[in-house]
């Protein structure tokens, strides 16, 4: 049990380094529709806010509730 646990929280750091790496360049990849696609900063920044704070609070959760 405690083997997933510490799985659990190394998705939780990836997730949280993907939403930084998606901060420090200005895209990143998220949901929409049934696929997905790249949410620029500049292009449309309603999207690209969205889905970061849905990867940092992804990445909460892996760290913290599992």
């Amino acid at each position: 049990m405690s083997s997933s646990i510490g799985l659990f929280k190394v998705l939780g750091v990836l997730v949280a380094a993907y939403a930084g790496y998606g901060l420090a360049t200005g895209a990143i990849y998220g949901r929409s529709g049934i696929w997905g696609r790249t949410w620029r900063r500049d292009e449309d920044a309603w999207g690209y806010w969205s889905a970061i704070v849905a990867y940092l609070v992804l990445a909460l959760m892996l760290i913290f509730l599992f």
